[in-house]
């Protein structure tokens, strides 16, 4: 009886320490990523000033409303866990912050001015994965959610389309263009 004990004892802590055990993630600071969360919209802001585009402006600072308040909505519906076990991962706040930036200089100036944003805001949802803040699926919904709002929001910028009229000796000539 007394052997029984003693293989029964060593064999229920063998059995215990093989049960699988819940990891425990530590998520890193995330220096870059929280940085570019606010350096990103900061230079879409700078831009609009520098284009003396105050329009641009308030269309950038609804886009970033839209995108924050409609990521803050989602992370209360979903609640979904962050890699490290805490709340409210999807989608990410930064990354759906700083594609909302991009997005937007992409609508109101073009693809091409928009293009150095974009790599910062791709370099934005990376670090937030790399850092274990993030799923990617987290970062993926941030960046639809930033993307989403500014296309909504923003319109491009200078005039659509404009007319003229000018008198000559010769007549009455009318000029009516598009950019599209």
């Amino acid at each position: 009886m007394k052997l029984h004990k003693t293989i029964t004892l060593p064999g229920l802590l063998l059995c215990a320490a093989a049960l699988p055990a819940q990891a425990q993630v530590h998520a890193r600071p995330d220096r870059i990523g929280d940085a570019l969360q606010y350096l990103v919209p900061a230079g879409a802001a700078g831009l609009a000033l520098y284009e003396r585009d105050t329009e641009g402006l308030k269309e950038l600072a609804y886009s970033l409303a839209l995108s924050q308040g409609s990521t803050e909505v989602l992370k209360r519906v979903f609640d979904s866990k962050r890699p490290d076990g805490t709340g409210r991962g999807f989608p990410s706040g930064h990354t759906s912050a700083v594609f909302a930036s991009a997005a937007f200089v992409h609508e109101r100036y073009g693809v091409q001015t928009a293009l150095p944003y974009y790599a910062l805001a791709t370099l934005t949802a990376y670090s937030r994965v790399h850092t274990r803040h993030h799923f990617t699926k987290d970062v993926v919904g941030g960046a639809a959610v930033g993307v989403g709002s500014s296309f909504l929001l923003t319109h491009p910028f200078g005039p659509r389309t404009s007319a003229s009229v000018s008198y000559a000796s010769d007549g009455v000539w009318a000029r009516l263009a598009s950019a599209w």
